[in-house]
């Protein structure tokens, strides 16, 4: 599936609110906030070129934190819209050593399970 204009329909507010969820430190998020407050635009069309104009949605276009910032918004997407159907991957691992008994991995003890939720979707830039 390709997104067509996908930057371009991040909400702002939601992505500052998503950063805090997923752990970014409030410092940071704060840092990024200004990168994208009073952002504007113009446009050219025929030699004419508009006034400014203010943008209030979406990420900035080629900044190397685009990708990240629209991986953030369309992960806690996805885990909303799947939260029921699809809660992740399970990995289970034994870590004692044993990994070539097979008698040993059956058995239920020094299991350990981990849960991945992250990178529902990928990037060109993020691989």
């Amino acid at each position: 599936m390709d997104l067509t204009k996908a930057f371009d329909t991040v909400n702002r507010d939601g992505l500052w609110k998503v950063m805090q969820k997923f752990g970014c430190p409030v410092l940071f998020t704060h840092m990024v906030r200004q990168l994208h407050d009073g952002m504007t635009a113009l446009v050219t069309g025929n030699g004419i070129v508009s006034e400014a104009g203010t943008v209030t949605n979406g990420v900035k276009q080629g900044c190397v934190l685009a990708p990240t910032q629209f991986s953030l918004m369309f992960s806690a997407m996805l885990m909303g819209a799947y939260r029921d159907e699809c809660p992740g991957i399970s990995i289970t691992c034994r870590n004692d050593g044993h990994f070539l008994n097979f008698r040993r991995m059956l058995a239920s003890t020094r299991v350990s399970t981990t849960t991945v939720h992250d990178l529902l979707f990928t990037n060109d830039c993020s691989l």
